[in-house]
């Protein structure tokens, strides 16, 4: 018979935040960025591997490795570490610019890499493939609720990651737009709007261990919550990273009595230019 892994008691659905990067890019300046290498330390990803890549994928790999440079536990093993990437509305330029082509040329003009590039595990896939990271893997969201269901599958998955994987941490990348791509009839986007991508970093932490100044998030009932900053669960991606780089105590809505708590950490925000120098660091 099988039997599940049971939960210490000091367990709670608490993560210490590690490491938070931010970082937002105009839809112009995302092709130049995904040409960019990809390192950090001993982190890269192969040359070219983001050549097909979707917009928020870009932006999310760019966010881990800000997150990487910040981490507070300098090389450590991130092969049994888990992927919850929470996405808004990806993929959709690429998706329409395909039935456009599709309709004006025919299925020669579509490419294979719309299935993989513009899915909803773009994001995670290309984190757990391009960094090696091996552990649970998951793309959530898709709409207006990103945010909040990253946020609760990454409390969630906690308790069980620190019995099957202690040393295991969870990085939580959202991603979305400020405004959508606005395509013209021929495909041709008319906008340029801003790109955004955060990553948080969590490592699964006991109750016991539980510390109300130190950064991090937790499930709570709203009355227990100190925030007086309480956000709905459709809070888009742009207002929580505003909150989070003023380093507002906030809480996200997951139902009418529960809410997800964020203590953010001090946050250094990254706006890609592109005439700016690739931010990298060697391999020892």
């Amino acid at each position: 018979m099988n039997h599940s892994p049971s939960l210490p008691a000091d367990f709670s659905a608490l993560c210490q935040i590690d490491s938070c990067a931010t970082v937002c890019a105009h839809l112009s300046e995302i092709q130049a960025l995904a040409r960019e290498k990809h390192a950090y330390g001993s982190h890269s990803l192969p040359t070219r591997f983001l050549r097909h890549a979707d917009e928020q994928t870009v932006i999310g790999v760019r966010s881990i490795l800000e997150a990487m440079a910040t981490d507070t536990l300098e090389n450590s093993d991130i092969s049994n570490d888990a992927v919850i990437a929470a996405t808004c509305l990806a993929g959709q330029p690429a998706a329409a610019r395909t039935m456009i082509g599709l309709r004006d040329k025919g299925p020669v003009a579509v490419t294979p890499h719309i299935v993989p590039q513009c899915s909803l595990h773009s994001v995670a896939s290309a984190a757990s493939v391009g960094f090696g990271m091996h552990g649970p893997n998951f793309g959530v969201g898709g709409g207006i609720h990103a945010v909040s269901e990253g946020l609760l599958l990454a409390v969630t998955l906690a308790p069980m990651l620190a019995i099957t994987s202690p040393s295991a941490r969870i990085w939580l990348i959202c991603t979305g737009w400020d405004q959508q791509p606005s395509l013209e009839p021929n495909g041709e986007v008319n906008n340029d709007p801003l790109c955004r991508g955060l990553t948080l970093l969590l490592k699964p932490t006991p109750s016991h261990s539980f510390d109300n100044t130190r950064p991090q998030i937790r499930i709570i009932s709203q009355q227990d919550s100190y925030s007086r900053g309480h956000c709905p669960a459709d809070t888009p991606l742009k207002e929580l990273y505003e909150r989070l780089e003023n380093r507002t105590r906030t809480t996200v809505a997951i139902t009418n009595s529960c809410v997800i708590e964020i203590t953010p950490p001090k946050l250094s925000p990254k706006v890609y230019k592109s005439n700016e120098t690739v931010f990298r660091k060697e391999a020892p």
